[in-house]
């Protein structure tokens, strides 16, 4: 059986070594090494015979899915991805298809470091039965499971961070930004309808020759962001009309302003 295993994986790893590069084939073992990883960690979990550590463990190991579920999963991301636009995940047009993608995103996250987290405590957990290791059972844990939410966010709100940060500089640099789930800002032209000066602009300056970055319309308002400022305020969108500047698709250029 574990020649059967090791010639396959061999196979394997020559196959995507030759259809892609090393780089692929190294992710793909550290993959295949962590799935084994884990089934055998949650193999011998399963076989402990005392319910006190199983239950610890579970109950640590799902405070990554529990706690990101309680607010919503989507708004997670968005949340931290639109601060760097100052816009709120709320103010965000976003289509239900990403959002369901995003959402998948965020629990596949949290399962992923849940399943890791008891399989870790797998492989520990008999070390436990000893009356005198007992007692640091509960350090243990919230050792365990303050670790595991430092992960969770390290990898899931950094990371939605770090893409909202890289969305600025690549529209500052005059390049719509990549995709982030449906959320990323799309440059536009604002005319106002009527007066500007009886505009509600809460305090900010609409120039209509400027590009603005929009985020679609939510609740009858449409978010704008200003690049020169790093600001965002909300507009009527029954007061102004939109226009798509340039072509709006990810890596396209910029208009450096709109016609008068």
């Amino acid at each position: 059986m574990a020649l059967a295993t090791s010639g396959a994986l061999f196979t394997v790893t020559v196959w995507v070594t030759w259809i892609t590069d090393p780089t692929a084939a190294l992710r793909l073992h550290l993959l295949l090494a962590g799935a084994v990883f884990v089934t055998g960690g949650i193999q011998r979990l399963a076989r402990v015979g005392s319910r006190r550590p199983f239950l610890v463990a579970v109950f640590a190991a799902l405070l990554p899915v529990v706690v990101p579920a309680l607010g919503g999963l989507s708004p997670v991301l968005f949340t931290f991805y639109g601060a760097a636009f100052q816009v709120r995940a709320e103010e965000m047009d976003v289509a239900e298809v990403w959002q369901f993608l995003a959402s998948m995103y965020v629990l596949g996250i949290s399962v992923a470091l849940t399943l890791f987290f008891l399989a870790c405590w797998g492989y520990v957990g008999p070390l436990f039965r000893h009356r005198t290791l007992r007692l640091f059972l509960p350090i243990a844990a919230l050792t365990g499971a303050m670790a595991l939410t430092l992960a969770w966010a390290l990898t899931v709100l950094d990371s939605a961070g770090a893409a909202g940060d890289e969305a600025v500089r690549q529209w500052r640099s005059g390049r719509v930004p990549d995709h982030y789930y449906g959320a990323n800002p799309q440059p536009v032209c604002v005319t106002p309808i009527g007066s500007l000066a009886e505009l509600p602009l809460y305090g900010h300056r609409l120039n209509p020759k400027q590009v603005y970055g929009s985020f679609g319309v939510v609740g009858g308002e449409v978010t704008l962001w200003d690049p020169e400022s790093g600001d965002a305020f909300p507009v009527p969108s029954d007061a102004v009309q939109m226009l798509s500047a340039g072509a709006g698709e990810p890596g396209a250029a910029i208009p450096p302003g709109c016609r008068s």
